[in-house]
Order: C-alpha cells, then sequence, then structure tokens
C-alpha cells in the first residue's frame, strides 16, 4: 500500500509540476516542379523545400536550413555546354533571400560546417536582412546575399541560420556528407542528360511559388519559377 501511494504521489507531482510537452508538428513535404530553357540547354527542376521534403528526399532534414533542388540539365547542342554549381541561384521573393549552392562539405562533417540558428536584425516589413551566416576560416562572418527594398524604418529580430567550423581531428566522417556528395550535380561538361541535386542554405519557410532558380552560365540565363 505504501508503494501504491508514493508513486500516485509521484504522478500528481509530474502533472502538477508541467504541462504535458506537445509532440512536435510534422509538415506536409513541400515539393514543386518546373522547367526553363535557352538554345543551349533544357533545365528541369524540382525543389524540395522544407525539413519533410528534405527528410523524403535524403533521409535527414540538414538542421532544416537547407532547400535541396533536384535538377536535371538537358543540352542542346552537339558540342555540350560547361556546367559548374556556381551558376545557380535560389531567390525567395517574399523576403529577398538570395543564395548560390553550398558543396557537401560546407554543410556537414569533419572540417565542414555546422548550421545553427542566430538572431539578427532586419529593417521594415520588406527590408532587407541578414542572410544565412557562417563562420570563416579567417575567423570572420561571412553572409549570404540579400535583395529587396526596404520599407519603413521598424528594426525587429529574425533567426537566421549560422554554422561554425568543427574541428575534424575530435569527429568522424558524417556518413550523410557521402550521401551529398554522391548525389550532388556534377560540375563538368554536360553533353548528355544529366541529374543532381544543389544544396541551398534557406533561413525560414516558403511557399513554392515563392521560389524562383536562376540560372546564369556558360548555357545563357533561364528563371525557373514553381508554383
Amino acid at each position: 500500500m505504501r508503494l501504491i501511494a508514493l508513486i500516485g504521489m509521484a504522478t500528481l507531482t509530474l502533472v502538477a509540476g508541467g504541462k504535458e510537452k506537445k509532440p512536435e508538428k510534422i509538415e506536409d513535404p513541400k515539393v514543386a516542379s518546373s522547367h526553363g530553357a535557352s538554345d543551349r540547354l533544357e533545365i528541369l527542376a524540382t525543389v524540395h523545400a522544407n525539413k519533410s521534403a528534405v527528410k523524403a528526399l535524403l533521409g535527414d532534414d540538414i538542421n532544416g536550413y537547407v532547400m535541396v533542388v533536384e535538377i536535371t540539365i538537358k543540352p542542346r547542342m552537339e558540342e555540350g555546354v560547361k556546367i559548374d554549381r556556381d551558376d545557380f541561384q535560389l531567390l525567395c521573393t517574399d523576403d529577398g533571400q538570395k543564395t548560390k549552392p553550398f558543396a557537401p562539405s560546407q554543410l556537414l562533417g569533419t572540417g565542414g560546417l555546422v548550421i545553427r540558428s542566430q538572431k539578427g536584425p532586419t529593417s521594415g516589413a520588406m527590408g532587407q536582412n541578414n542572410g544565412p551566416v557562417w563562420g570563416g576560416p579567417m575567423g570572420g562572418p561571412m553572409g549570404l546575399p540579400r535583395s529587396g527594398g526596404g520599407i519603413g524604418n521598424a528594426t525587429t529580430q529574425i533567426e537566421t541560420p549560422t554554422a561554425e567550423l568543427k574541428d575534424d581531428s575530435k569527429e568522424k566522417a558524417n556518413p550523410l556528407k557521402k550521401v551529398l556528395e554522391a548525389k550532388e550535380l556534377p560540375a563538368k561538361e554536360m553533353k548528355e542528360t544529366t541529374t543532381g541535386l544543389l544544396y541551398f542554405p534557406i533561413d525560414g519557410k516558403h511557399k513554392t511559388k515563392n521560389i524562383i532558380l536562376l540560372y546564369r552560365g556558360l548555357g545563357g540565363r533561364i528563371d525557373i519559377e514553381f508554383k
């Protein structure tokens, strides 16, 4: 009887001590596809725009600060076209974020970068604010470029992803890094249809209709809007 009484008291203490923690709400995957073309190539693109979509694609949401775009390049010229990661940018029209893709080694793994959250200022409802920030090799912060005109002078605080360099002497290689490297869109002269992934660090939640993939390379200029 004494044991039963103690268990009952413990239960009452737990109930009175705090509210039951609600499980985190899991969003439905945000995925959208579109395409664009120039006279030299055609690009088919599918954006995986939130944690659920990225996790379904890769088995990991990469801390929730990365959008993944699956890209298929179809050359239209017999001699092909050279493609590089830096030819691409992802633009979020609702807040002006604009970023180039990260290499897998910048996102995670030994000696890589681990994205975390940090508050930064922004001015106005649609003002230019701090983009994702990560620690550079020289110790100073580096930020992703943002675009957009300022409206109003009010200053607020937003959560922005940051990343810090990790000491590769103390950690084992992250197995996800190998997966990201194997699936990444290769940088090469493309003469045949080629498919791969690009990894864009983006802060916050965005509707796919507000996302545009920009291509600016040897194959011309292509803007791909999602729905």
